[in-house]
């Protein structure tokens, strides 16, 4: 749905100015603003980031005023369906298919069975959370991963994997499972042929049984304590954290791991919380990667401690 012209005088016009140099008083009013509605932190280095990224947006509605725009993302049905848009623009990060090799390979090696001894019998259930996923690349990654292995073990298996995200755009990316050439660019042939099929726009989409393991929904991190999310054999959550203030990254891992499972694994991104600790979590040592694992159930109400 396109925004409401009426609340953009001067459409035409306004579309082929040049848009003014963002002033300080600006970025921190959409800082605030951002972190109000998202948790985010925004450095006050990123003037240029903020900019680039409104103004694609503007430029689209035939903007040129910071101020106007502003005032328009906070004015009803179309403001908000705006904010939507603007989100995936300050919020989607860099992603691709097996983006850490050392994640995939630390759930294959050191979480799943190494021989169909260990299998569970009747079949092991598995759920997985995939928190900021993006378009989808984490999860998918995560899924061809654990497929793969469980068949070479010869287990029978069940898969969930919740991947959310607060930008709609990108779950609705992500649903549809669609990658161009260059997306799938680093997926071995092997598992292309196994779990993609080219359409006839010579793009290639991940198969439906495949599909059908992955849910996306809508999550704001913020809201996080509240979410209707189950216990998780494995939680990974990364490239998120460094976006937000040390107490919030706190906050949010300390609500990941009481999701967690015994046993279960949680993931998060190298450097992204530095000496976390929690009394139901012991660090689990695995090259290029920062990983827990739960040794026993919380109790109602508990939280781990300050970094």
């Amino acid at each position: 749905m396109k925004p409401n012209m009426e609340y953009l005088p001067g459409y035409e016009e306004l579309a082929v100015k040049r848009l003014p140099q963002m002033e300080p008083e600006q970025f921190q009013q959409w800082a605030a603003l951002l972190k109000q509605r998202t948790g985010m932190r925004l450095p006050d280095n990123r003037t240029s980031f903020l900019a680039t990224n409104l103004g694609m947006r503007m430029r689209e509605l035939g903007i040129n005023d910071y101020q106007t725009y502003f005032d328009f993302v906070q004015k009803g049905r179309e403001g908000a369906i705006e904010w939507d848009r603007l989100v995936h623009h300050l919020t989607v990060h860099e992603t691709r298919f097996l983006r850490q090799e050392s994640v995939i390979s630390l759930i294959c090696e050191e979480h799943l069975p190494a021989c169909r001894e260990q299998c569970s019998s009747p079949a092991l259930n598995i759920d997985v959370w995939s928190v900021g996923c993006s378009t989808g690349e984490e999860p998918y990654s995560i899924a061809m991963a654990i497929d793969d292995h469980m068949q070479q073990m010869g287990c029978q298996y069940y898969l969930g994997i919740t991947a959310s995200d607060i930008s709609r755009s990108a779950l609705a990316h992500g649903r549809k499972g669609i990658y161009s050439r260059q997306q799938v660019k680093n997926i071995e042939p092997r598992w292309l042929d196994n779990y993609f099929s080219v359409t006839d726009d010579e793009k290639f989409q991940v198969n439906e049984d495949l599909r059908k393991r992955v849910c996306f929904n809508h999550l704001n991190i913020l809201d996080i304590g509240a979410a209707p999310i189950g216990m998780m054999d494995i939680i990974v959550c990364q490239n998120l954290l460094i976006y937000f203030d040390k107490e919030q990254r706190i906050a949010i891992a300390n609500t990941l791991a009481a999701h967690l499972k015994p046993g279960g694994l949680l993931i998060l991104g190298v450097g992204e919380l530095l000496n976390w600790k929690h009394p139901e979590l012991t660090r689990f040592t695995y090259a290029n990667t920062l990983a827990f694992k739960r040794q026993a159930h919380l109790s109602d109400g508990q939280h781990g401690p300050d970094a």
